[in-house]
């Protein structure tokens, strides 16, 4: 959808001062869903890669897919000693700044495991990860409403939703904002994705409509931005607060830019805690079992 980016604003600079990791570990959160994914691929790689052009060292943690012995991912991360784990992404960390890839790990299972392993240390879950991921300055959570619930405690995040461009999304979006909203008293960002310019030329006649094909589509989109306000107006009145909406309009980049300014406004930072990794006494790091992370 937005193939090309032009240079982010200098605005956003004022959002991240000091250099990676020393104000701590910059939480974000989209949501999943299988229907949508392609829609929601189309935003979370250039979200990623406008990150990582202002400075941001970017960790996925990809709830849609699944850890296995081949692409080990979060649950393999969470079977380590803090520190083996840390230093195991931070190598990782450094190969993806000089290849600008941004670096992935599959946690469908791991984000499962996560909740437990934080009672065990007795920390709220999203410090538990941030034991982990040391090495990175931004941490993207990617994973459905239900798996993403009861990570949010009481930390103050607001996940991005994105809703397709048709209409069919909009009674499963309001499903994913409700359940954040009753289970984790949390509210979304409503990304809307608007469909492709229509194909310059001359204009086709729509037969089932009896019409041109541009009448079609500006009814289409007439249709779809009352469902949406219907679906704020939804949110409004049975959930107490309606989502922040933003359109997401074809190739215009100052749309995106928008977008990561909000994300980084409504992320969760999580200041250095007191909770140091634990050293193995006597253990080198060179000497410690490596895993070969797929991304």
């Amino acid at each position: 959808m937005l193939e090309s980016y032009s240079p982010p604003h200098q605005g956003m600079g004022l959002h991240l001062h000091g250099s990676p990791g020393d104000s701590g570990l910059r939480i974000m959160a989209m949501l999943h869903h299988a229907a949508a994914s392609q829609a929601e691929h189309s935003l979370l790689w250039p979200l990623c890669a406008q990150l990582q052009r202002l400075g941001q060292s970017v960790l996925v943690i990809d709830g849609s897919q699944s850890e296995s012995a081949r692409t080990p991912g979060l649950a393999q991360l969470l079977s380590q000693t803090a520190w083996q784990a840390a230093t195991e992404l931070r190598s990782l960390a450094e190969r993806n700044t000089e290849s600008r890839r941004v670096a992935t790990l599959p946690a469908r299972l791991g984000l499962a495991r996560l909740r437990q392993s934080a009672q065990d240390s007795g920390l709220a879950p999203l410090s538990a990860l941030q034991r982990y991921v040391r090495g990175y300055s931004t941490v993207l959570i990617y994973a459905s409403a239900e798996a993403l619930t009861p990570l949010l405690g009481e930390q103050s995040l607001q996940p991005l939703l994105v809703l397709p461009p048709d209409t069919e999304h909009l009674i499963e979006s309001y499903r994913q904002i409700k359940h954040l909203a009753v289970f984790a008293d949390t509210h979304c960002t409503l990304a809307a994705l608007e469909g492709s310019a229509p194909p310059e030329g001359p204009q086709r006649y729509d037969w089932s409509r009896k019409q041109s094909s541009h009448q079609s589509a500006a009814q289409d989109s007439q249709t779809r931005l009352q469902r949406l306000d219907a679906l704020l107006q939804c949110s409004q009145r049975h959930l107490g607060d309606a989502p922040v909406l933003l359109r997401m309009r074809w190739r215009q980049v100052s749309d995106l830019h928008q977008l990561t300014l909000h994300m980084l406004k409504t992320a969760c930072i999580l200041p250095m805690h007191e909770h140091g990794l634990q050293a193995v006494p006597g253990a080198d790091a060179a000497a410690l079992p490596s895993l070969a992370w797929s991304h």
